[in-house]
């Protein structure tokens, strides 16, 4: 009761702050809690004529179907955790050396620049990134092709060969995600004390020193944070690059086919809700399961860099 009385006198302590809260406090609730109720569809045998949630229960039935469909549901699973470990391992570390090379520019003036042009491709659509890839491999006219057959190999059909997908969608990941990843990082360092460095280099250390002794380490728990909020979304990956990228052709599935465009597809082109609810809730518990796990992990290492 004095836990709830003290809540209170802070509400109204806040009230001016509370009510600017609340437009925010709706949202988040009408958008992220409510679409939650959703959820039951998993543990039914969807019935249009019925709805939502008069709709016959089915138990685990829509689970059994998922775990038991063969080496589908494991492949995409397989492709979606390996595809968030090497976006998450290289794009990190793309991130953070473009912002230590840009705090370290003498000229700010082209490290802005250079950073607001590295920016620009977060703003372009999947679409429109769909059209430049499609520029690039296609069979005889992409530029990727002519200049294999400059060099006298021959062309190579990379919407017909799904081994060179994982690198090219890598590549358009970076190219798309460090410009805007590495601003967070560049924010860390223009707050680090620049005394520390001159007192480095009044103690003889060079250049790589400094990174290694101050800059990285200043960077470290920004670093910690980001990996934690995305360990959230490990199950979850950008629908953008995997289904319009790739241009949902089947010849590619074997290493582009994720569980996000899998349930697009199966959206799209089947009336199995169920199944496809279990699916994003599988996803979101595993995402759970490891942000708590991982966290509990950090907080016993470095208290400091943990979430809670």
């Amino acid at each position: 009761m004095k836990r709830l009385r003290r809540f209170g006198h802070r509400l109204w302590k806040d009230r001016i702050l509370t009510l600017m809260a609340l437009p925010a406090l709706a949202l988040m609730i009408l958008f992220n809690y409510v679409p939650m109720s959703g959820l039951v569809l998993a543990f039914k045998k969807f019935d249009y004529s019925k709805g939502l949630f008069w709709s016959p229960w089915n138990g685990l039935e829509n689970f059994r179907l998922l775990f038991l469909s063969g080496d589908t549901f494991w492949r995409i699973t397989r492709n979606t955790l390996l595809y968030y470990v090497m976006f998450t391992a290289v794009g990190t570390i793309c991130e953070v050396a473009l912002a230590i090379g840009i705090y370290e520019l003498v000229f700010k003036k082209l490290g802005k620049g250079i950073q607001s042009i590295l920016i620009l491709p977060t703003f372009i659509s999947f679409v429109a990134v769909s059209y430049i890839v499609e520029a690039l491999l296609q069979n005889n006219t992409g530029l990727v092709n002519q200049f294999l057959m400059s060099l006298g190999k021959e062309s190579i059909y990379f919407y017909m060969e799904s081994k060179y997908w994982p690198m090219i969608l890598l590549l358009v990941k970076i190219w798309k995600g460090t410009g805007y990843g590495s601003v967070l990082y560049l924010a860390t360092l223009s707050g680090v004390d620049t005394q520390l460095y001159e007192a480095a280099m009044l103690d003889g250390a060079n250049r790589r020193q400094q990174r290694r002794y101050i800059t990285l380490p200043m960077l470290l728990p920004m670093i910690t944070i980001m990996l934690l909020l995305s360990i959230g979304s490990v199950m979850h990956s950008d629908t953008g690059i995997f289904y319009q990228t790739t241009k949902n052709i089947g010849a590619l599935y074997e290493t582009t086919q994720v569980l996000d465009s899998y349930v697009l597809n199966a959206i799209m082109k089947s009336s199995n809700y169920g199944v496809t609810t279990a699916i994003t809730l599988y996803q979101s518990v595993i995402g759970f399961a490891l942000t708590v796990s991982v966290n509990m992990v950090v907080r016993k290492i470095s208290p400091e860099n943990a979430l809670f």
